[in-house]
């Protein structure tokens, strides 16, 4: 081999080495990537439990699991100019629990805030959770619900009409009993007993109970869940689940209600643009989205988080 290429060979040798030995460029460390996310993000860390238990997975399996980390956790929720989005995928993080975000991207919805700040130390989960909803809503009224032990937040009408409603059956035959109302011996000696129509002697029907019952399910468990499709709604293609040949337009909450043709009582129902509920004997048959049925029935019986979640990270 000629002299002058084993000397090249020997300098490109050299110079390998020496590339080799050179230290990574400062921009790619791990360290500042996470800084760049903290700043984003802001800080979410638990700081306590009413109750733990020592075994079980970091991440939530079922609604209870979810039921327990929201309302026996305790934490502290600090963000600054925070992205609303990375904020709440940072706490669902922070909790073990799956999730889904349905909420619009900016650029869909203009008053949706670019930035939050919220500064929470020592709060339940479940309060710093709707104070980050609360913050980062914008125009739309927003919720959160558990469905197959993953967390769901986004608009209402988003949860509404993109998660599929779930079908309850629920028992109130416990409920539609009333007591007699019984007449002291005093008023049968004045007279006051033999008049049949005197209210004092009467209690209502398991109906007229049932029908006011889900009167007040409609008109407290998000109502808005139970008006009828509006025309506005209907003009951006809203389908009305009312059928348009029902004479009663998908509802009926009075007891006495006599169908003229069949000459039987009208059923005791609600068909909502989100939810629908039906008195049936002795139970309320729902079918709602689950933030609604949450409402109405709560949530699992929450189980004790894990000792994981509270070991630093």
């Amino acid at each position: 081999m000629p002299r002058h290429s084993t000397a090249k060979l020997l300098l490109a040798m050299v110079a390998a080495c020496t590339l080799a030995d050179l230290p990574a460029p400062a921009t790619s460390t791990p360290a500042s990537i996470a800084s760049t996310a903290t700043s984003a993000t802001g800080t979410i860390r638990i700081v306590g439990a009413e109750r733990t238990r020592p075994d079980g997975a970091f991440w939530a399996r079922s609604d209870a699991d979810v039921h327990g980390r929201l309302s026996l956790l305790r934490v502290e929720l600090l963000c600054e100019d925070a992205d609303p989005r990375r904020a709440r995928r940072a706490f669902a993080d922070a909790l073990g629990l799956n999730f889904v975000d349905h909420f619009p991207k900016p650029d869909a919805d203009a008053q949706a805030p670019a930035t939050i700040s919220i500064a929470l130390r020592d709060v339940s989960a479940v309060e710093a959770l709707e104070a980050l909803i609360e913050a980062s809503s914008g125009s739309r009224r927003a919720a959160w619900q558990v469905r197959s032990g993953i967390l769901e937040v986004g608009p209402r009408e988003t949860l509404a009409r993109r998660t599929r409603p779930i079908s309850r059956v629920i028992e109130v035959t416990d409920l539609l009993l009333e007591p007699p109302s019984f007449v002291p011996p005093d008023h049968f000696r004045r007279g006051f007993g033999l008049n049949a129509s005197d209210e004092k002697t009467l209690r209502r029907t398991p109906r007229q109970i049932g029908a006011d019952l889900l009167g007040s399910i409609v008109a407290q468990v998000e109502p808005d869940a139970w008006h009828p499709v509006s025309a506005a709604e209907i003009a951006d293609g809203v389908v009305d689940p009312v059928d348009p040949r029902d004479p009663y337009s998908g509802r009926n909450l009075d007891p006495g209600r006599i169908d003229p043709e069949t000459e039987t009582p009208v059923p005791i129902y609600v068909q909502g643009r989100w939810a629908t509920a039906r008195l049936k004997g002795g139970v309320i048959v729902v079918r709602a989205p689950a933030f609604v049925l949450m409402g109405i029935e709560g949530l699992p019986k929450a189980v004790a988080p894990p000792e994981i979640l509270l070991e630093p990270r």
